[in-house]
């Protein structure tokens, strides 16, 4: 039993390694910011990056005068936005409930150039002369409150070619959600061709140009199935086409998604000329008669990863939460930690609560596995004596020892089983917690101040990798005891594991040994199991 229970524990480390490994790989943790400087006038005399493709013609910037150009300023419950009325490019994207490890707002628009350009949010792409004409506002400042729930930003302009070009935004008091609007007239006595485009880049929080390691992959959901692309293996622009019900820049806990309103809209993923992380939302081109116009609606959401707010918002937003293989069990996971803080107030916790209701619901299982443990103990002189006469004989020796077990009704496995269910579940609560931005920034109680970071002095990782050696010393073991000694070395293994995990991760498996070791001590003196480690009998 022992091999077969060792052989379970070795697969569980496997597995953990994988995870550690390609959650190392794909989402590295974010540097720290640094301070953010005001980026320098736009020099007149700049040339323009080389385009993408001809289909992103627009997305990069053309040389602008500063003396022309404002900036317009929507402040909301909970963003603060900063938009140039050259293209409507966005400046500033903040989230004021969501903070830096320096204090300032997280940064959601993507790192500006040296010249202060950016890519524009909403483009007319091949169009040469929409590219970044200057837009008149109808404010400077959209300051929203409780009196004024939602409120419109509309910029207008009219280009040399004679297009009539308008953008509206319309934002809201508590939604990270903001529904975009653009119109095109065709004023000109001539026939115009042009496309909608919604864009989003380069990337998001400003990674200091390490987005391709700090972000995850480029996530869209196309004819109902999510669709991944990787930016380190992104050579040349990608398009998805069918139904397309979002393409989303993200990391661990933030993202800038675009969510078409209309039909016909592909996606595209490309990187800008400085290999910054770019999205897209692309029409079929339109061609308007003079006195013509077309309009296009789209929604955005740039804001933290909640899965209340993504599930409300619908259009199968929520799965950009990606909760790994046993999703169905990180799932209700999720909610019911976000349920518990709803009445304690702290995420600390609420894990401590939802780590305690965990072992009330695998009592049974540990129950059964002890008793298996225990009515194997008993009988391991009759398995020893096998094991000796049948040394020379594997095959013999296994079939009287499989009807030894059938002679006494044991399931030689029964004690491998809480442990077989354990691994679903630990991946399940690691992809939950390692995902979840409820616990950006979340306290537990004094040096633990981010339990979506590392322990910065590793006593979480110290004390569960203590916890579990006393657990597997109180655990009854059969057989070879130098096999049992050496199954002591496994919660040091794990503990090095966990030095650079999440500490509201490290947090559960410390709560869930100590409650292992007060259920085992309760067993053992209740079913008089010895616990000394390798007592055969």
């Amino acid at each position: 039993m022992e091999r077969r229970t060792l052989v379970a524990i070795v697969v569980m480390v496997f597995i953990l390694g994988i995870y550690q490994y390609y959650m190392g790989k794909t989402n590295p943790p974010a540097p720290a910011p640094k301070p953010q400087e005001s980026p320098a006038p736009v020099s007149p005399a700049r040339e323009a990056p080389p385009e993408l493709t001809p289909e992103m013609l627009s997305r990069l910037t053309l040389p602008a005068s500063s003396a022309q150009e404002k900036d317009i300023v929507v402040e909301t419950n909970l963003l603060r936005v900063v938009l140039s009325t050259r293209g409507g490019r966005v400046k500033t994207w903040q989230l004021k409930k969501y903070l830096e490890p320096d204090g300032s707002p997280v940064e959601m628009a993507g790192k500006l150039g040296p010249a202060g350009e950016s890519v524009d949010l909403c483009t007319w792409s091949r169009n040469r002369e929409t590219s970044l004409p200057i837009y008149r506002a109808n404010t400077q400042e959209l300051l929203l409150s409780e009196s004024q729930a939602q409120g419109t930003l509309t910029l207008v302009c009219v280009t040399p070619g004679g297009l009539e070009l308008t953008k509206s935004l319309t934002f809201f008091e508590n939604e990270y959600r903001v529904d975009l609007e653009m119109k095109a007239r065709n004023v000109s006595r001539h026939p115009k061709s042009l496309t909608f485009d919604l864009l989003w880049g380069p990337g998001i929080r400003r990674h200091e140009g390490k987005e391709e390691k700090a972000l995850k992959p480029a996530t869209s959901l196309v004819n109902g199935k999510i669709v991944q692309d990787k930016w380190e293996k992104l050579d040349k622009a990608v398009e998805h086409r069918g139904d397309v019900s979002w393409t989303a820049i993200h990391d661990n806990y933030f993202c800038a998604a675009l969510i078409p309103l209309g039909k016909g809209s592909f996606a595209e993923i490309a990187k800008m000329k400085d290999g910054g992380p770019l999205v897209g939302l692309l029409l079929p081109a339109k061609r308007l008669l003079p006195g013509e116009g077309a309009d296009e609606g789209f929604s955005l959401y740039v804001g933290p990863k909640e899965i209340d707010r993504l599930t409300k918002l619908g259009f199968g937003l929520r799965e950009i939460i990606d909760l790994g293989w046993f999703g169905v069990l990180a799932r209700p996971a999720l909610y019911f930690l976000k349920y518990i803080n709803g009445y304690v107030r702290n995420y600390g916790l609420a894990i401590i609560i939802l780590t305690f209701l965990m072992r009330i619901v695998l009592f049974p299982l540990t129950h059964k596995s002890l008793k298996s443990m225990q009515e194997m103990q008993r009988l391991q002189p009759k398995i020893n004596l096998l094991r000796e006469r049948f040394k020379d004989d594997s095959k013999r020796m296994n079939q009287e020892l499989m009807d030894l077990y059938r002679k006494h009704n044991i399931n030689p496995m029964g004690g491998c089983l809480p442990m077989v269910v354990q691994i679903p579940i630990f991946i399940a609560l690691y992809n939950a917690l390692i995902n979840s931005v409820e616990l950006w920034r979340a306290p537990l109680v004094l040096w633990i101040k981010d339990l979506s970071a590392k322990d910065p002095y590793y006593v979480l990782p110290i004390l569960m990798g203590i916890s579990w050696i006393v657990q597997q010393w109180m655990t009854p073991t059969t057989g070879d005891p130098r096999q049992a000694k050496m199954m002591l070395l496994m919660p040091v293994v794990f503990t090095f594991m966990f030095l650079n995990f999440p500490s509201g991760l490290v947090l559960y498996f410390l709560v869930s040994n100590l409650l292992g070791i007060a259920q085992q001590y309760f067993l053992n003196q209740y079913m008089k199991v010895p616990s000394k480690v390798g007592g055969s009998g």
